[in-house]
């Protein structure tokens, strides 16, 4: 269907309720065994979801659309409004709301879990999305203190996120003379050593790949 198409659905028993019916609720009446059904449909809306990651585990469901084609990097700088919620409900953090700025942090740097890293690097500027990230990329098997509340060993966790804004690092051919590349490459090389010492080889290699003068 297309936005705001409207539909009359003819659904046969046993793609309805079948030979047992359906009992009246408090709100709908009761459906008869072996009943037709006759629906008047309307699409007024949809959410996407997209799947990220290498095993697709990670789930974002857009709530408003961003602004242009451009997205963050590694290493870019980001800025956004979140809140980490449990299973039941309970806030375990919230950043950037109630008169706070919002909360910047450097992707692909292990400043925040993995998959709220992976999600924030697939939005544009401006949209706002709620994530679902299990626990294999979020918190694992500890029990983890946050700043409102412990999560759980083994917890699937939701944030709702807001991208506010993001600066990317400038790409080789945008560095205006060769000092300025060396530079760069020093400060990748450097990087690829530290993430190197730590076993963080995949990431190493990302910063050994930007090594360019």
């Amino acid at each position: 269907m297309k936005k705001n198409e409207k539909a009359l659905l003819t659904v046969k028993p046993q793609y309805g309720f079948g030979e047992q019916g359906r009992p009246a609720s408090r709100d709908e009446a009761a459906v008869p065994p072996n009943a037709m059904l006759h629906i008047d449909l309307q699409l007024v809306s949809w959410k996407t979801v997209a799947e990220i990651g290498n095993d697709k585990t990670i789930l974002k469901k857009i709530l408003q659309e961003g602004e242009g084609y451009d997205r963050p990097k590694d290493c870019s700088t980001v800025k956004v409004k979140l809140i980490g919620k449990l299973d039941d409900g309970t806030i375990f953090v919230k950043k950037g709301h109630d008169g706070q700025e919002p909360f910047e942090f450097k992707t692909d740097e292990d400043q925040v879990i993995q998959g709220l890293d992976a999600a924030v690097l697939s939005m544009k500027r401006g949209e706002i999305a709620f994530v679902t990230i299990p626990p294999e990329h979020a918190f694992g098997s500890d029990e983890t203190k946050q700043d409102l509340a412990i999560v759980p060993p083994n917890t699937t966790v939701y944030y709702d996120v807001e991208l506010v804004s993001f600066d990317k690092e400038k790409e080789s051919w945008e560095l205006k003379d060769n000092a300025e590349k060396i530079e760069a490459a020093a400060k990748k090389k450097d990087e690829g050593n530290v993430w190197f010492k730590m076993g963080k080889y995949a990431r190493a290699s990302k910063r050994y790949g930007k090594v360019i003068v």
